[in-house]
């Protein structure tokens, strides 16, 4: 499934939750430019994002460009909390990307919202794939479910002889001390 964001006029902002100058479509805008204007901040179903993949742009009635996602962060903001995507760029060779990049929204409706979530019939044959635990069987998700779990025990056994403890150890004292600045919703966290 995909998530179709569609951005106003170009407009300069202060304050913004993303640290951006500006949001909106110009003409002209690269990929990149679109990405970073439309990406957030939204109000979003988390439910309905953790099942997406990819996050379509849409100015002007076409799509400007297309990330996979791979996170989901919360902000909050003077209405409230709103969400941002943060994802990969695809590009040419792609079949999402070759397919619908220029093209008329492939989500459009009458609806005044910005946000609308769909099938993209070219994600059919691009939603199988193997579990990441190694177990080879096929999944639409990072996961099937209850592997993720799997891989990590597995982890755990192979590396720090089957302690927990001692993983959690080495994991403090590996990763930096840092200030939370948004609640970050990794893509395997939701799509697990």
């Amino acid at each position: 499934m995909a998530i179709r964001i569609r951005i106003g006029d170009y407009e300069r902002v202060t304050d913004d939750a993303l640290d951006r100058h500006s949001v909106g479509y110009f003409p002209r805008m690269t990929e990149s430019e679109a990405w970073e204007a439309g990406r957030g901040v939204w109000r979003l179903d988390l439910r309905m994002v953790r099942r997406e993949r990819y996050a379509l742009i849409v100015g002007e009635g076409r799509v400007r460009a297309i990330a996979e996602i791979t996170d989901v962060t919360v902000h909050g903001t003077d209405r409230g909390r709103k969400k941002a995507l943060w994802g990969t760029l695809l590009t040419a060779g792609h079949p999402i990307y070759d397919h619908y990049v220029n093209q008329i929204d492939p989500l459009r409706n009458d609806s005044r919202n910005s946000v609308a979530y769909g099938d993209l019939p070219e994600e059919v044959r691009l939603r199988a794939r193997h579990c990441a635990c190694g177990c080879g069987q096929p999944t639409e998700q990072n996961f099937v479910p209850g592997h993720a779990l799997r891989a990590i025990q597995a982890r755990i056994r192979e590396h720090f002889g089957g302690s927990a403890l001692s993983f959690l150890a080495w994991l403090d004292n590996e990763l930096p001390a840092e200030e939370p600045q948004a609640e970050v919703l990794t893509a395997d966290r939701a799509r697990t």
